[in-house]
């Protein structure tokens, strides 16, 4: 008999993060998976995810496409993509899994933001996956850069469409007179950047002066997959 996970004990529901370009429109969005106990109360979805068996995280990327299949088309008509998160272990499924790798690959809206408990420095393994599976048609976005794991040296692959700055990395490097010269040095590598943890005015004025693909974070409203149509009309 399988054990029961936390996961299956708790209310799931995914939502639309959007991303932002710096004059308001409209790039793409992330999906993200909302976790609540009985009692309603919010549990970390990355710890989550985490902990879950093999078997069940598979099934939750099947389910987040199924979720996605009724906007695919709107967001292919408007050229906007959706990225969802992925581990370690899911990169090593996407690889083993010929139905999984097919059904990323043939979204031309999808993107895979890899989690930041991938060493690039160290795992080889990880690196050599993901270039395979790039070959294969799917799209990567770097998670997380600032953080221990997801430095420059994981840019200096070339796996990546984008990257997403670490909302707090972002957060102290802000105000600083040195983080227009990093940013420019990030453009080096990865001319795509996305500022997380954008929260308010004062945030939106720190990057005025930097020219940035894109912007996310609660300053933006997040929405339901059932109101994409009516926000982007």
């Amino acid at each position: 008999m399988t054990p029961h996970s936390l996961a299956s004990t708790l209310n799931k529901k995914f939502i639309l993060e959007p991303v932002m370009s710096q004059a308001g429109a409209y790039l793409g969005f992330e999906l993200l998976t909302r976790y609540t106990s009985i009692a309603g109360k919010s549990r970390n979805p990355f710890m989550v995810i985490e902990n879950m068996p093999r078997h069940e995280k598979r099934d939750l990327l099947f389910e987040q496409l199924a979720e996605l299949s009724s906007v695919v088309s709107l967001l292919e008509q408007r050229q906007l993509f959706v990225s969802i998160n992925i581990d370690r272990e899911m990169v090593q499924m996407l690889e083993e899994d010929t139905q999984l790798c097919w059904l990323f690959s043939n979204s031309s809206v999808v993107r895979l933001e890899v989690s930041e408990n991938i060493d690039f420095l160290r795992d080889r393994a990880a690196r050599q996956t993901l270039q395979q599976l790039r070959s294969r048609g799917l799209h990567f976005i770097l998670d997380d850069l600032g953080t221990g794991f997801a430095n420059l040296e994981a840019l200096y692959t070339g796996l990546f469409d984008a990257v997403k700055m670490d909302k707090h990395f972002f957060w102290e490097q802000k105000d600083k007179s040195i983080f227009p010269v990093l940013m420019k040095n990030i453009q080096r590598y990865c001319p795509k950047i996305i500022v997380v943890g954008v929260e308010n005015k004062e945030d939106l004025a720190a990057l005025t002066a930097i020219p940035l693909y894109g912007l996310q974070g609660y300053y933006f409203s997040a929405l339901e997959i059932d109101e994409l149509a009516e926000h982007l009309n």
